[in-house]
């Protein structure tokens, strides 16, 4: 039996796994509002008392955030709640003496290799990536997460990364104008400042702004309800912006890691479009500003991209870390 937890600023998700025939099996994940509990120890020993105590052959965690200090020392600071996760509480509290401890994202990617082609919505083109070629993550959420997983043999090796700071790429004037907007109230703008559920919020603004409108209070579902109902053109702009520039994104995160063996979306905002708001997700414009990349345009039409619809991908993920290390 194997613990798995997938912790985030507001829920925190933990469940129990087990070896499969050919891929772990994971119990329904148990949520416990970090705001209900002083600290991550609490809530997991809260989890193990409902649970009976069982008895555990190994703990991989995830966070937001990238891992601090070195292998025996390993913890993420929380952002958005006042926890730390480290490698040192999971075990005094499991009883486990090495825990395995990743970046949310990371535990993304070593999920990819263990999804089944149900668990994923191919984007434009149903096509094959190149086997051992490194694959690359990323999701909008919150934030904007990003990893990759490359392959030494039979070794997956997940490799984490704050690229949602890296800064936003403009191509069209539309985009300049936008990016010059929030330049002028932000300073720098990264990617996560659009690619993200907060983004989607500023995008509206800067467009209402540029055309000299008073933004209304708006939420990211407001913003894309709006945008399907055909009842806001700003609204329905800000979506499109978001499409194009996540294909962009997408398609610079590809040629930087030669990821021929697939782009891979997670996060909660573009699989909720894809399962509650068909459509909404402009395919056509992701995929086209994915593969404008001049000479590079062929080298990207052979790549795949998929969306990650099921929702435990992270926990399906820890678990095969989890059960890798105790091997």
């Amino acid at each position: 039996m194997y613990l798995v937890a997938d912790i985030g600023g507001t829920n925190a998700r933990f469940a129990l796994a087990e070896p499969g025939p050919e891929r772990p099996d994971i119990s329904p994940p148990s949520i416990y509002l970090t705001a209900d509990h002083p600290s991550m120890e609490e809530a997991l020993r809260a989890f193990l008392d409902a649970s009976g105590r069982p008895k555990l052959s190994g703990v991989a965690a995830c966070a937001a955030g990238p891992v601090e200090g070195g292998e025996g020392d390993a913890l993420i600071r929380m952002t958005n709640c006042p926890w730390e996760v480290s490698l040192g509480g999971l075990a005094r509290v499991t009883g486990v003496a090495a825990p395995r401890l990743m970046n949310d994202f990371a535990a993304l990617a070593l999920s990819v290799p263990a999804l089944r082609r149900q668990e994923l919505h191919a984007v434009s083109a149903d096509r094959a990536g190149r086997a051992g070629a490194p694959v690359a993550i990323l999701g909008a959420g919150t934030g904007l997460g990003i990893s990759s997983l490359v392959f030494d043999g039979a070794h997956e090796i997940p490799v984490p990364g704050e690229g949602g700071h890296a800064d936003l790429p403009p191509a069209t004037p539309r985009e300049m104008e936008v990016l010059a907007c929030l330049q002028a109230k932000y300073g720098h703008v990264s990617v996560e400042r659009v690619l993200s559920g907060p983004g989607l919020v500023a995008l509206h603004a800067a467009l209402c702004e540029i055309e000299g409108r008073t933004a209304e209070r708006l939420t990211p579902p407001d913003i894309a309800r709006r945008a399907q109902e055909g009842s806001d053109a700003r609204a329905a702009e800000a979506v499109a912006l978001f499409c194009g520039w996540l294909g962009a994104v997408a398609g610079n995160l590809a040629l930087t890691l030669g990821a021929e063996g697939g782009i891979y979306i997670g996060g909660g905002i573009v699989p909720g479009w894809i399962e509650n708001a068909p459509g909404l997700f402009d395919e056509a414009r992701f995929r086209a500003r994915f593969e404008d990349k001049g000479r590079m345009s062929s080298f990207l039409a052979r790549i795949p991209v998929f969306v990650i619809l099921r929702k435990d991908a992270a926990l399906l993920g820890l678990a095969r870390a989890a059960l890798a290390r105790s091997r």
